[in-house]
């Protein structure tokens, strides 16, 4: 299937899904009686629905879920997230309307941006270079403990920083109010989506502190009212793309039900409802269109290598081949999560310029050497499409299984490594956090597992979730002398939540570099060393990305760690509206969503 015939499947699918959506909303129960149409909502004021406790709208330091739609909504970075057509958001440029990348002979980046005349506040203040500098220093500095500081770890003078306190050793400067200069260690591939794009690195302003409860914002929507239940903004009177089709209000309610949500959705008392109840998703898959919304987090075991029994190879592969993962999934009962084919999991971006494209005319998609070619004008990329799709195209790893023909080479495998039939082997234990989701019934159904198919004993325990982060981290003696090798962690078989602080596979497969001090597995392989340098010294994509899809076929053969399940989520626009378009990980962005237009 050509790339092409499989995007163009993939909308046929995505249109039924929504029309399927649209039909399972269309009436409202009332007193046990589901007949009556659905009241119209008000496209012009908007009610969304959200199970994140907002504490804070202070971008550095938001982490609710749900938290990132808001701040999109109130904040603008030097680049924002339009719809592409397929409901699906792509770059454009934001409070930058254009930008230049310079690369050195050591294949480190600087970008330097210009922001737009008419980029302003919500007071009619002008938006400055320098706001973003003072916005990204204040993140990077280490005395203001920001959670998402990482963000900002591939921009040169980082670690200085984190070294010293001083964050003027971050290479970000003004050299005037309109340009803005960033120079990176390498040529980070994420940097645009994540950091110039992102909800956490929006500017701020020095002049105006209140960063929790913003007074102004450059976004476009005002905030108009803010509490631990309720946040309310109003269409923003300065914004440069002010529409006069989107609402002119939106009110983001705190919820934990998602049953009152759909509920409400019904009833047109709110447009949007995410996690929608089981019932409902249950007759999305039974119609055969269900496809989850991806979540950038995989549920994963990780294994200690530097422990036996797991430091044998043939065994952890053993282990691995020997779990259904899609028995995993039907047995927790998530219609939501998926089998997962890698340690990446779905939603998290791909750069190749291999990707599938709508229909357009042919164009020359080789990438430039910015070494050769020198400063350019670089239009925003086409948000790149999945990892785990691009994995389908490039032949690195099998993702259908026949579980039959891999248990008997499980059995085989543990065999050759001595214990035939599981005769032999000692009794490990598997640790999981009691605050883990299915944390119990996981253990469990993994431990059936490995005694039907290897014949081995597992114990599992539950421990409070700072036991459980000891337990994964090694712990040098007091006497050791500077320089000693580090121990091996206690654990030797551990639930894992793989999520990675950015939506790039580089970022999630660091973990497992042998120079990584989130390496919990100790796991050490020069090829997969080699391939994750050379991804991150790449300067084209097309290199880039085939590193990083062999580097997790060498992952998965040597299994470190074992992969069991991809996240998702869902979600549903009420009936009667259009316009929505959204991003992984529930981000949803609304300013453009209106009155469905009739057909014809």
């Amino acid at each position: 299937m050509s790339p092409l015939t499989r995007k163009k499947k993939y909308s046929a699918l995505l249109c039924a899904l929504l029309a399927l959506l649209l039909c399972a909303c269309g009436e409202q129960p009332e007193d046990g009686d589901t007949s009556g149409e659905t009241p119209p909502v008000q496209a012009d004021v908007l009610t969304v629905r959200t199970s994140g406790v907002m504490i804070t709208l202070d971008p550095a330091s938001v982490t609710a879920r749900g938290g990132e739609t808001i701040l999109y909504h109130l904040y603008e970075n030097l680049l924002r997230w339009e719809d592409g057509g397929d409901g699906w958001a792509v770059l454009a440029n934001g409070q930058a309307e254009d930008y230049t990348l310079e690369t050195d002979y050591a294949g480190n980046a600087t970008y330097t941006f210009t922001l737009r005349q008419d980029a302003v506040w919500s007071d009619g203040t002008a938006v400055k270079a320098g706001d973003f500098v003072f916005a990204w220093r204040r993140l990077a500095d280490p005395a203001n403990g920001l959670p998402h500081r990482a963000l900002l770890s591939e921009i040169a003078g980082f670690q200085e920083v984190q070294e010293t306190g001083d964050p003027s050793l971050l290479a970000v400067s003004a050299p005037d109010d309109r340009t803005l200069t960033v120079t990176l260690q390498g040529s980070p591939a994420y940097f645009l989506e994540e950091i110039c794009a992102g909800a956490y690195t929006m500017p701020l302003r020095a002049d105006v502190p209140f960063y929790a409860n913003p007074i102004v914002t450059n976004g476009p929507y005002s905030l108009t009212g803010f509490s631990r239940e309720l946040v309310s903004m109003e269409r923003s009177e300065t914004y440069y793309r002010s529409s006069s089709t989107g609402p002119s209000e939106l009110h983001f309610a705190l919820t934990d039900d998602s049953a009152a949500d759909y509920a409400a959705l019904q009833a047109g008392a709110s447009a949007l409802a995410v996690d929608l109840p089981r019932e409902v998703l249950q007759a999305l898959a039974d119609g055969g269109v269900w496809t989850p919304e991806p979540v950038t987090s995989t549920c994963a075991v990780a294994l200690n290598t530097l422990q036996a029994p797991f430091d044998n190879e043939n065994v952890r592969l053993a282990f691995h081949l020997a779990v259904d993962r899609q028995a995993v999934v039907d047995a927790l009962g998530d219609l939501t999560a998926r089998p997962a084919p890698g340690v990446v999991p779905y939603g998290v971006s791909d750069y190749s310029s291999s990707r599938p494209v709508v229909e357009a005319p042919v164009q020359d998609d080789a990438p430039t050497d910015p070494i050769i070619a020198g400063p350019e004008q670089v239009p925003p990329a086409p948000t790149c499409w999945d990892f785990r799709t691009h994995s389908l195209e490039v032949v690195t790893a099998e993702h259908s299984h026949n579980y039959e023909t891999d248990r008997l080479y499980a059995q085989a495998l543990l065999a050759q490594a001595g214990y035939p039939n599981g005769a032999g082997f000692p009794e490990v234990e598997y640790l999981y956090s009691v605050e883990q989701e299915n944390g119990r019934a996981l253990a469990e159904m993994l431990r059936t597992m490995w005694k039907d198919a290897l014949g081995v004993t597992i114990t599992i325990r539950g421990v409070s979730e700072e036991e459980y982060e000891a337990a994964l981290l090694p712990v040098l003696p007091e006497d050791a002398a500077e320089g000693e090798a580090i121990p091996a962690a206690p654990f030797q078989m551990a639930a894992r939540e793989l999520s990675p602080a950015c939506s790039d596979a580089e970022a999630l497969l660091r973990q497992w570099h042998s120079g990584s001090p989130d390496n919990v597995s100790g796991y050490a392989s020069a090829a997969f060393d080699i391939l994750l340098d050379s991804a991150r010294a790449s300067i084209s994509p097309d290199v880039r990305d085939a590193c990083l899809h062999d580097a997790e076929a060498i992952l998965l053969e040597n299994s470190p760690v074992i992969p069991l399940f991809c996240r998702g989520g869902s979600f549903q626009l009420a009936e009667g509206l259009e316009g929505l378009y959204r991003a992984p990980d529930g981000v949803f962005f609304l300013q453009d969503v209106h009155a469905a237009r009739a057909a014809g």
